[in-house]
């Protein structure tokens, strides 16, 4: 991994937005799949509903490694280089999903099975856990401050689509096999498929250049030995606010991407087929609305344009989730796209929050820790509320991180870090 020769833009963010597909893909199979997985790993009188919580449950401890793995993979980014932790991660993400698709279920292992199902999806969170906040720093770095906001839009449309892929992938397999042969062993070629395409990534990713930032941190002698400790001491202010900003991220991914399709077949009467298809197109529209947003960021600033989108999801989520019955979906597909203003925007702002010295640390903490504590539970606790107070309580919940992410804005520092 050469720091001599400085590599074009345009290919830095093809192979981030790339990687970036690939690794969340095997990462969110695992949700797209609950009710498949839940079925094959508790046993058989086990009720389908509570199975697919058990399985959101297991899904929400791969969110909840995420910091560990974050700060682990951080530390090691801020001091031995962005690059080697960009190019590595994906080999650990490929191995773990490839082991979940093959792994044996309660029938055969017993309890064993849902057990070795939780280690791996640790292993897997933790893999994942520094991979984004690498990504992002590795090309924001590369990018500039003047173009930091396109560029990670872009990274984060390829991290999405990774989710598009998946549900893809879903109904592929529904339509090809069946309901009923994808409830019993067709869902495992997803893992299989995710493993292949994981090396894959690897390979295009493994001659990476580092940034120059970096390069002039090792040239003059001044790497941080102990990041995450100058982080959390220096620059409080900036982890709580890239935290609250993230949290929004996390959890519009969660409710309006990932348990979408749960809900609005357990909640709203919709059939599995068209509640996937709703999902798709609103995880495609947000891709474009992130690229589109981080455009836009850069010309006229983000935290104009996050401030705005985060009123206007506060504005209309309660009026959204509570006509989904009469009106249809279309309204929760807006309600997405302009949360996706919002998530394309905050990115730039969020790489610049932190010194090049401590970077990658000050991402994985916001990052990964919103992801744990808001992602990981978001599925569970939106379906949960939405037994419990119905549509209306989820919108709620929106509402109340869209505060969140507006906040985070307002507190953070005034002047961002080159």
């Amino acid at each position: 991994m050469s720091d001599a020769t400085p590599q074009p833009l345009w290919r830095t963010t093809a192979i981030s937005a790339l990687g970036g597909i690939f690794e969340f893909y095997d990462f969110v199979i695992f949700a797209i799949f609950a009710p498949q997985i839940g079925a094959a790993f508790f046993p058989a009188d086990t009720g389908t509903s509570t199975a697919t919580l058990k399985t959101f449950a297991i899904f929400a401890v791969g969110y909840f490694a995420r910091p560990f793995g974050g700060i682990l993979w951080a530390h090691i980014a801020d001091r031995r280089g962005r690059a080697y932790v960009f190019s590595h991660t994906v080999l650990g993400m490929a191995a773990t999903t490839l082991l979940i698709g093959l792994l044996p279920g309660y029938a055969t292992l017993g309890l064993a099975a849902p057990v070795l199902l939780v280690v791996l999806r640790l292993v897997q969170g933790m893999a994942l856990g520094g991979e984004i906040p690498a990504s992002l720093c590795w090309l924001s770095e590369h990018a500039g401050p003047r173009r930091t906001g396109l560029v990670t839009a872009i990274l984060l449309a390829g991290v999405n689509s990774g989710l598009l892929l998946g549900q893809s992938v879903a109904l592929i397999i529904e339509t090809i096999f069946g309901n009923e042969h994808a409830m019993t062993w067709a869902w495992r070629l997803a893992f299989v498929f995710g493993s292949f395409i994981g090396v894959f990534a690897y390979f295009i990713r493994r001659h990476v250049n580092e940034t120059a930032a970096f390069s002039e941190l090792r040239a003059t002698g001044t790497i941080d030995r102990f990041p995450l400790r100058t982080l959390l001491r220096d620059s409080p202010r900036a982890v709580i606010a890239g935290f609250l900003m993230c949290s929004v991220h996390a959890w519009i991914v969660a409710a309006l991407y990932l348990a979408l399709p749960t809900f609005l077949v357990s909640n709203c009467g919709m059939t599995q087929s068209h509640a996937d298809a709703t999902s798709l197109v609103a995880s495609g529209i947000a891709s474009v609305i992130y690229v589109i947003s981080g455009w836009l960021a850069d010309r006229y600033g983000a935290k104009k344009l996050c401030v705005l989108a985060g009123i206007l999801v506060a504005i209309f989520a309660l009026p959204a989730y509570g006509s989904v019955m009469n009106v249809g979906v279309a309204p929760l597909v807006a309600l997405g796209a302009i949360g996706g203003i919002f998530i394309g925007a905050y990115l730039g702002l969020l790489s610049q929050l932190f010194q090049p010295s401590i970077r990658v640390s000050g991402i994985a903490v916001a990052y990964d820790g919103a992801s744990a504590i808001v992602g990981g539970m978001g599925p569970f606790l939106m379906l949960y509320t939405a037994n419990l107070w119905g549509p209306y309580g989820v919108g709620a919940l929106l509402v109340f991180f869209a505060l969140c992410g507006i906040t985070g804005v307002l507190i953070s520092p005034k002047k961002v870090l080159a």
